[in-house]
């Protein structure tokens, strides 16, 4: 039985250990461009400044850029906006966002 009970706890040791760094990555990488709206053929996306190192404006430029790169139909809108044409190549519009953050 000794060994039942530290099987169990060596098991919630580890789901807690996994959870934390499920939870530290999300922390170090918050999306900083995401889905305004999703509506008939367009998707508009909203960038802001989630990392101090990263203005909203700039993850827009770049987000944008990775965007038009792969051949999507986008431009920017306002200072820190980004609206796609969606077509069958895009897919969903919660497909695509932007990350910052070290390592991301």
């Amino acid at each position: 039985m000794y060994e039942l009970s530290t099987s169990k706890m060596v098991n919630a040791l580890s789901l807690i250990t996994a959870l934390a760094a499920i939870a530290g990555v999300q922390a170090a990488c918050p999306k900083t461009c995401s889905v305004g709206t999703a509506s008939g053929s367009t998707c508009t996306y909203t960038c802001t400044r989630a990392c101090a190192s990263l203005a909203a404006g700039d993850a827009r430029d770049s987000f944008l850029g990775a965007l038009q790169a792969r051949g999507y139909s986008c431009s920017g809108t306002g200072l820190t906006g980004v609206s796609c044409k969606k077509t069958a190549n895009f897919g969903s519009c919660y497909d695509h966002y932007w990350l910052c953050g070290k390592n991301c």
